[in-house]
């Protein structure tokens, strides 16, 4: 997978510009604040589908203007197709090689990865940080993933307003949600368990190398489904009886109190929990082994290497873990964010553009 274009226009800070960008690294150097973290954004918003900043799509407009639009060229297979997404007086559109397209069918289209500062705590973040990194990246191999997560999210909502209602509670509307939600939940549980599974392995890979084979890492999933259960008729009825045995207390709380909504992962590192002993240097390597297995299962499910995007990240990084990720992602494009251009003097064959005021100059 290579980008090679992408046109902005009254995107942000950009009144309009035109970006190519090489097979290797690609430096977007400035100071703060002047647009260099808007292009990544723009790719992004075609992996994810909106903006990583969060907000509402009417932020992303220049101020002034009615709309913009962003569209991206890209290299898949050997073949040139394109992505766009225009939002004018609060009507979306998307469009896949100039045929318009939803939201679920672009996500998956473009698979990148992004690496910026808020990811080296994902460690010990919330578990709702560490949920929507397992969402995102899942989302992006799995059209049925993200289909779950739509019908998911919907009768939780309908459940949480049943369970809001004052007086006497339907009790049989409340188990037909509740057994709709097993049955979705029970799916997610499988998509979820796979991947962490698959991304272990990456990730025990990429810490021994950082570590030079001194931490042992592990990767677990943390859900209400004991591991010794595994076929998805099983794992739908444990759902179904753990919605009864709570619903009384979730009729107390007004919502709901368990299920994949609480999911969570957890690391060790030589068997202790990461997010109580793991020191600031391993956070970060655990970080980086994270984005890496991401990019890594990618590859091998979709065929096809993402693009990475690194948003001021490696700066925030010592030399040498620096070095590793330069080093691991070499063959890899890379578009990457910084102040300054010296950062990255010892790479030959980087394209670079300044970026000052919204404008980006090819040097």
């Amino acid at each position: 997978m290579i980008l090679r274009q992408i046109e902005l226009e009254n995107f942000r800070n950009v009144k309009h510009a035109c970006l190519d960008f090489a097979d290797g690294v690609n430096l977007l150097y400035g100071k703060n604040a002047e647009g260099k973290t808007n292009v990544l954004e723009a790719i992004y918003f075609f992996t994810r589908g909106k903006s990583f900043r969060g907000g509402k799509d009417s932020e992303i407009v220049r101020f002034g203007q009615d709309g913009c639009r962003i569209r991206i060229t890209y290299e898949k297979a050997g073949n040139l197709e394109t992505l766009e997404y225009t939002y004018y007086d609060g009507a979306r559109q998307r469009k896949k090689n100039d045929v318009k397209i939803s939201v679920s069918e672009m996500i998956g289209s473009f698979p990148s990865v992004l690496f910026c500062p808020d990811h080296l705590s994902i460690i010990k973040s919330s578990p709702s940080v560490r949920r929507e990194f397992l969402n995102m990246a899942i989302s992006g191999l799995y059209h049925e993933y993200l289909l779950l997560l739509g019908q998911h999210k919907k009768i939780s909502e309908q459940k949480n307003a049943l369970l809001r209602t004052e007086g006497e509670i339907d009790r049989a509307l409340l188990a037909s949600y509740n057994e709709k939600l097993a049955e979705v939940s029970a799916k997610i549980c499988i998509y979820r368990r796979e991947y962490i599974a698959k991304l272990c392995a990456s990730v025990k890979k990429t810490m021994f190398e950082i570590s030079g084979g001194k931490e042992n890492i592990d990767l677990s999933y943390v859900c209400d489904i004991p591991a010794e259960i595994s076929r998805l008729f099983d794992i739908t009825s444990y759902y179904k009886n753990l919605f009864i045995e709570y619903e009384r207390r979730e009729i107390g709380a007004g919502m709901c109190l368990c299920g994949v909504a609480r999911d969570d992962m957890k690391f060790l590192i030589d068997g202790r929990d990461a997010r109580v002993f793991a020191s600031q240097g391993q956070q970060r390597s655990l970080a980086l082994a994270l984005k890496i297995g991401e990019g890594q299962l990618i590859a091998d499910l979709v065929g096809e290497s993402p693009v990475y995007l690194f948003d001021d990240v490696l700066g925030e990084l010592d030399e040498d873990r620096k070095q590793y990720v330069l080093t691991r992602t070499a063959d890899k494009q890379r578009i990457v964010t910084a102040c300054e251009k010296d950062d990255y003097s010892d790479l030959s064959g980087v394209r670079l553009y300044h970026v000052e005021g919204g404008e980006y100059r090819l040097v």
